[in-house]
């Protein structure tokens, strides 16, 4: 974290205010805090726009020696305007450092929103200590503020449901990476990553919508002499990023899919990164050329994709550059198999309170026990969104009453309740586990998933007819039956 060093008015001489500027960053730097010396124009503006824009949960040290209160100095009040509508840990922390300072400036600054410590300046290096020990404490204070963690609500009705172990160490960890410059989130698809990432963005940020590019809207990519290789975009892929990068400006863009970004794009992408400089905020401030010239954006950057990092590498559906630098920092949103039966159960109790409100119904509707036994013992390979998809189609069969088994597809009315899974059960839900990821890293080539497995190829076919796993072949008849 950086400090801000700014001079208002003193009476110090320029060489002796340099040596106590020198002395104070040598005393930072020791504790790892670096310092950024702020030149003051009359009047201030310029100096008091950087402070709003890159002093946003930083510490500031103000000197002032003609206004011992701090509410004497015009600069103070039009800070105050323009860091005003800021929440209270993204506002600069001001340091107040006065030659003549009293005890009604103490006084004052009890309950003043921006000045944190008071300092009164002597004429030897005392209150140069004294200033360091302030900065020091304000930045242990502003680390620890930042690492607490965001824990999900345990009940409905939240963006965020669970109460599983590694459920919440994900949400915690993916708390961390939104306060990082730019990540990676993967996970199985229907996981909710993209609701996941915008419900903690909006706690960390409120009013701040998250900018989302859907990679795969660029052109496809090509099959060439065996290997996969991206053309789409050219230098008209590029210019299409500029649009998301200024959206998102002093906030977080979302890269869904990021593994479908075409090569021209993820180069750009990666050359950004490579002579990006930080921001105070915790943003990467990019650096590019637009129609209005020069242009500098801070901006967050979390890509996601539904293949964990070493499949992105081994099959080599990201350049290996942008690939190392997201990877860092890395969260995985565990599937609603690896979350156990609890955080099923709460999940479908959310869900069925937004249908009820979507439908504008008196109470939500409600799940019998059968019901409930049945939904957390089945296996959901696209996770959240077969979830919901079922339970809309339930809610909509019982009429808005409570939901039985024979409001079920006939699928899952067919496993019924039971008292533990039988072994043959177990089998069958760890098969179809093995196969879906098979499926995954293969494109949904059933050739080579079976060579993955171990498997014939005639023989994996038949095992997921048995299973009721949807292959190519299987789609393609259906479609050639449809009328």
């Amino acid at each position: 974290m950086d400090a801000f060093f700014a001079v208002f008015r003193t009476s110090l001489k320029p060489k002796v205010l340099a040596a106590k500027r020198r002395k104070l960053a040598r005393i930072l730097k020791r504790r790892n805090v670096g310092m950024v010396n702020l030149r003051v124009g009359d009047p201030p503006d310029a100096a008091l726009e950087r402070l709003v824009r890159d002093a946003k949960a930083a510490p500031v040290v103000a000197l002032d020696d003609a206004h011992p209160l701090p509410g004497e100095a015009r600069w103070m009040a039009d800070l105050m305007a323009k860091a005003g509508d800021l929440a209270p840990l993204r506002r600069p922390q001001l340091v107040y450092v006065s030659r003549r300072a009293t005890a009604a400036g103490r006084a004052e600054l009890v309950n003043h929103p921006l000045v944190r410590r008071y300092v009164t300046r002597d004429e030897r290096d005392l209150w140069v200590g004294e200033v360091a020990e302030a900065v020091l404490g304000l930045v242990e204070h502003l680390k620890a503020a930042a690492a607490a963690p965001l824990l999900p609500a345990a009940g409905p009705t939240s963006d965020i449901v669970g109460r599983s172990p590694c459920f919440i160490q994900a949400v915690g960890r993916l708390e961390h990476l939104l306060r990082s410059p730019y990540g990676l989130v993967t996970g199985d698809p229907g996981v909710g990553k993209i609701l996941m990432i915008r419900a903690l963005w909006n706690r960390l940020v409120p009013d701040d919508r998250p900018a989302i590019l859907p990679c795969g809207s660029f052109f496809k990519d090509y099959y060439v002499g065996g290997s996969l290789r991206r053309f789409g975009g050219g230098r008209e892929g590029v210019r299409e990023l500029t649009p998301y990068l200024k959206e998102a400006d002093k906030g977080l863009l979302i890269l869904h899919h990021v593994e479908q970004l075409p090569t021209a794009l993820q180069e750009e992408l990666d050359a950004q990164l490579s002579s990006a400089s930080g921001a105070p905020t915790g943003s990467v401030r990019l650096r590019g050329v637009d129609a209005e010239g020069l242009v500098e954006r801070d901006v967050k950057i979390v890509a996601t994709s539904t293949f964990s990092p070493e499949m992105l590498a081994e099959t080599g559906r990201m350049i290996p550059d942008l690939l190392a630098k997201l990877r860092k920092r890395h969260v995985h949103i565990p599937s609603l198999e690896a979350r156990g039966p609890e955080d099923k159960r709460l999940l479908c109790e959310d869900i069925l309170v937004r249908i009820g409100r979507r439908e504008d119904l008196p109470s939500p509707p409600a799940m019998d026990k059968a019901v409930v036994q049945t939904l957390c013992r089945t296996f959901w390979p696209n996770n959240i969104s077969d979830l919901v998809r079922v339970l809309e189609h339930a809610a909509h069969r019982a009429g808005g009453g409570t939901i039985r088994l024979e409001h079920l597809p006939k699928e899952l009315a067919a496993v019924g309740p039971g008292g533990p899974q039988t072994l043959n059960e177990v089998v069958a839900q760890a098969q179809r586990v093995a196969i879906q990821c098979a499926l995954d890293r293969t494109g949904g080539s059933v050739a080579k998933a079976a060579g993955i497995l171990g498997r014939n190829k005639h023989a994996l076919h038949r095992l997921m007819n048995k299973l009721g796993l949807a292959t190519q072949r299987n789609l393609r008849r259906a479609r050639s039956r449809t009328p």
